[in-house]
C-alpha cells in the first residue's frame, strides 16, 4: 500500500500483490499450480470500473492476451485475480490486467467528467432563467396611474360598465 491519498478522480490502478493472501503452500510439493492472486487498488473503484472488470469485455480481452482461464472479480479494494499464479503475472498477465485497468478506469473517468459538466451546463442554465425571470418581474410596478384621462377613462362600477356597453 501507498502513503500517499488518492480520490476518485485518479486513475484505478494496482499498488501490488497481497502477499498474505497467497495460499501457505507456495514454494512447497503441495503447491497448486494455479491459484487466486489478490491485488490492492490504489482506491476502492467505482460501480462504472466494477461492473467493467468483472463483465464479459474483461474476460475477452484476457483471452485475446492468452490467458483464457484467468478471472477477475472485485472485493471492495482488492482485485482477486483467478486461476493463475505469479509466475504468469510476473511474465506479461500482470501488464495485460494493468492496461485493461487503464483502459476502464479512462472510459469512467471520461463519463464521470462528462456527467460533471453537462450538471453544471444543467445548473447554470437554471440560474440564468431564474435570473431572467428575476429581472422581468422586478420590471413590473403596481402603480396608480393619476392623470386626469385615467381617472375618468375606466368604468369604476358595474352600472358604469354596463351603461358603456350599451
Amino acid at each position: 500500500m501507498t502513503g500517499s491519498s488518492t480520490t476518485a478522480d485518479q486513475h484505478l490502478a494496482l499498488t501490488g500483490v497481497v502477499a498474505s493472501g497467497l495460499p501457505t503452500s507456495l514454494g512447497t510439493d503441495a503447491a497448486e499450480r494455479f491459484y487466486d492472486v489478490p491485488a490492492v487498488f490504489n482506491r476502492r473503484p467505482n460501480p462504472q470500473e466494477l461492473t467493467a472488470l468483472e463483465g464479459s469485455a474483461s474476460h475477452h480481452s484476457l483471452e485475446r492476451a492468452g490467458y483464457r482461464d484467468v478471472t477477475l472479480a472485485v472485493h471492495d479494494r482488492r482485485l482477486i485475480i483467478g486461476n493463475t499464479n505469479l509466475g504468469q503475472l510476473e511474465r506479461g498477465l500482470a501488464t495485460a490486467i494493468a492496461n485493461l485497468i487503464h483502459e476502464i478506469s479512462t472510459n469512467a473517468l471520461t463519463a464521470m467528467r462528462q456527467s460533471r459538466a453537462d450538471a453544471q451546463t444543467a445548473q447554470d442554465a437554471q440560474i440564468a432563467r431564474a435570473q431572467d425571470i428575476t429581472r422581468a418581474a422586478e420590471r413590473i410596478h403596481f402603480t396608480p396611474d393619476t392623470s386626469d384621462d385615467a381617472v375618468g377613462g375606466a368604468p369604476d362600477s358595474l352600472a358604469e360598465r354596463r351603461s358603456e356597453a350599451l
